[in-house]
């Protein structure tokens, strides 16, 4: 398996006001440590998680990105592409 490129650019970045923008996926990843534990165990942070991954280890980031936004939209946290 090849090493994680935790540096690769989001398609667009994606702002969550007051919280933080998220420009690569090194960010999204970020993002997912400040989710609660307890909620990371839920099977759709699971699968975001996966998806951020898989695009880390060369897979597609925009599935990686609409996974994160209807998580977030799921969750009611704002966000918005820039």
């Amino acid at each position: 398996m090849s090493r994680p490129n935790w540096s690769r650019p989001l398609p667009r970045p994606l702002k969550i006001p007051d919280i933080m923008t998220l420009r690569t996926l090194a960010d999204a990843r970020t993002l997912l440590s400040h989710v609660p534990a307890e909620r990371r165990q839920f099977n759709t942070w699971r699968h975001v998680a996966k998806c951020i991954d898989d695009a880390a280890h060369g897979g597609d980031i925009a599935s990686a990105v609409v996974a994160l936004q209807m998580v977030l939209m799921l969750e009611h946290v704002p966000c918005e592409p820039q």
